[in-house]
C-alpha cells in the first residue's frame, strides 16, 4: 500500500468538533485556504501518522463562517465515527492550494471609477475591505467617503481597460 507523503501536502486546519448525529464535522481552517477548501472534493485526515483520504458526499459541504465549514464524508455516517476524527489535522495536496493574490481579493479594483446605472458616476475606489467575506468599496462621493457593498447581485460590468465598474445599486443606498 502506497502512502501519501506529508511533504506533498499542506496542513489547512483541523476538525474542531462533530456536528449533529449523522457524521458531519466542523472543519476549522486558516482564512487563506478558504478557496482551496471550497474547491476540494476530499481532504486528507491524519490518522495514526498517516494521511487518509476522505471524500465529501454530494451536498456534504457548507460554509459555517469565513474560517469554518461543515463537512460530511462518504462512509462517515455516525456520531461515533465522526468523534474519532475530531481534533485531527486536515490536509490538501500543495498543488491544490489556490494562490490568493491581490487579484482574487478584489484589491485590483483600487482606483477604478464606480458608475451606478441610475445615478451615473459616483467616484473612485480608494479602499477595498473584506469583512468576513463581505467586500465593501470605499468611494469618494461629493467630497465624502461612502461605503458601497460589492455584491455580485449589484454588478453590471467591470471594464478593466477603462478602469470602471458599473453597478445597479439599491434605491436609497446613496443620498443624491
Amino acid at each position: 500500500m502506497e502512502t501519501i507523503p506529508k511533504s506533498d501536502c499542506e496542513n489547512i486546519g483541523f476538525f474542531r468538533k462533530k456536528h449533529g448525529v449523522h457524521g458531519e464535522l466542523v472543519l476549522e481552517f486558516e482564512a487563506q485556504f478558504e478557496q482551496s477548501v471550497e474547491a476540494s472534493d476530499r481532504f486528507f485526515i491524519e490518522l495514526e501518522g498517516l494521511l487518509v483520504p476522505f471524500f465529501i458526499t454530494e451536498n456534504g459541504f457548507r460554509f459555517k463562517s469565513a474560517k469554518s465549514a461543515i463537512v460530511w464524508f462518504e462512509g462517515v455516517d455516525s456520531e461515533s465515527y465522526a468523534r474519532r476524527l475530531v481534533g485531527n489535522p486536515a490536509y490538501l495536496f500543495q498543488n491544490e492550494i489556490v494562490d490568493i493574490s491581490e487579484e482574487t481579493t478584489e484589491s485590483y479594483l483600487l482606483d477604478f471609477t464606480v458608475i451606478d446605472r441610475e445615478i451615473g458616476e459616483i467616484g473612485t475606489i480608494s479602499n477595498v475591505d473584506d469583512f468576513s467575506g463581505n467586500v465593501v468599496l470605499t468611494v469618494n462621493f461629493k467630497g465624502e467617503e461612502i461605503m458601497i457593498p460589492f455584491n455580485e447581485d449589484f454588478l453590471v460590468s467591470i471594464e478593466v481597460d477603462q478602469k470602471t465598474i458599473t453597478l445597479k445599486l439599491p434605491e436609497g443606498l446613496i443620498e443624491i
